[in-house]
């Protein structure tokens, strides 16, 4: 069986890769399935691996970035390590189990085992393989001293998950941080970090994808997409624990009801201080600050009033579940 699919060889690389990923279990899909991604849930990624959400081309504007920094991040790393990288334009599928894909970045030749890196029984002819990320200036705390292994837990997955598919024993970790500031990480290949990945992504590839079970919410959003409705007049009947929960959460809002108007009293108190003042400094520091600040507002009675044709043409109806404890 093929075990790759060149990017390089069709007009519409982005779409192919974007639909080549639903076939598998890529780096990135690893976070998600172990709670630990910042953009997406297990449930929203068993929704895009089963087609139910829609194919998304679209890019954030940090993706974006990070796409177009990519190769500079890359030939920095290269540069500073002293070592020689290439492109490697497949999606890479592990052959005895080809839901496990890699995309990985860059390959670091090792000329010990290759003047050039190719793909070999659905293995790299190197043992070194490179990642290529931008980070924000505000999770510069996340990433430890340069060279080291300390880098994001969603990241490390990832580069394990690429290690233990192209047989490669390091991955080399470039990152651009905050736009001014390089680091350069160096991680081993862990067998028993891999062994656990490879558990839990598998269980999720086939009991929830191939199985077509969705797995449990972690998220509000989790729940109000796969129940956006209610049945009327259903109930359900509360056992021990769910009642024990409802109690929970009723003394957990009262007390956060409580803290809201201890804040609300404590913010009178220090406007109330300041009056027309612009800030509070104390030894030339400032611990706060009460500006005058616009923002422009739709004033929709108004355009209803005047405009009753055009508002109809836009007004918009949302709905939603709510939570409404007794």
């Amino acid at each position: 069986m093929n075990t790759q699919v060149n990017l390089q060889e069709v007009e519409n690389a982005r779409q192919v890769w974007l639909e080549s990923r639903r076939l598998g279990i890529g780096g990135s899909d690893v976070a998600a399935i172990l709670g630990l991604s910042k953009y997406k849930s297990p449930y929203q990624l068993w929704l895009d691996k089963t087609s139910r959400a829609p194919l998304d081309d679209s890019e954030s504007e940090p993706a974006y970035w990070g796409n177009q920094l990519e190769d500079i991040v890359a030939k920095e790393y290269a540069k500073r390590n002293g070592v020689k990288i290439q492109r490697v334009n497949a999606t890479i599928r592990n052959p005895e189990h080809d839901w496990m894909i890699a995309n990985i970045d860059r390959a670091i030749i090792n000329p010990e085992i290759s003047g050039n890196v190719r793909i070999k029984d659905g293995k790299l002819t190197t043992d070194r393989i490179l990642e290529c990320k931008t980070a924000n200036q505000y999770l510069a705390k996340l990433w430890g001293d340069e060279q080291s292994e300390q880098v994001p837990d969603y990241y490390l997955t990832q580069c394990q998950w690429y290690m233990g598919i192209t047989g490669a024993s390091l991955c080399g970790l470039g990152v651009l941080i905050g736009g001014q500031k390089f680091r350069s990480y160096q991680i081993a290949f862990d067998a028993e970090l891999f062994a656990m990945l490879q558990e839990e992504c598998s269980k999720f590839w086939f009991e929830n994808v191939q199985a077509d079970v969705p797995p449990a919410p972690t998220t509000f959003d989790d729940v109000l997409h796969r129940w956006s409705h209610h049945n009327a007049d259903q109930a359900l009947t509360a056992d021990d624990d769910l009642a024990e929960i409802i109690a929970e959460y009723k003394d957990l809002n009262s007390t956060i009801k409580d803290a809201d108007k201890e804040l609300d009293a404590l913010k009178l108190k220090i406007c109330s201080r300041m009056e027309d003042a612009e800030m509070i400094i104390q030894e030339e520091k400032r611990l706060a600050t009460f500006k005058y600040q616009e923002r422009n507002m739709l004033d929709s009675k108004a355009l209803k009033a005047a405009h009753p044709d055009i508002y109809e043409q836009f007004v918009k109806t949302s709905s939603t579940r709510v939570l409404r404890v007794a």
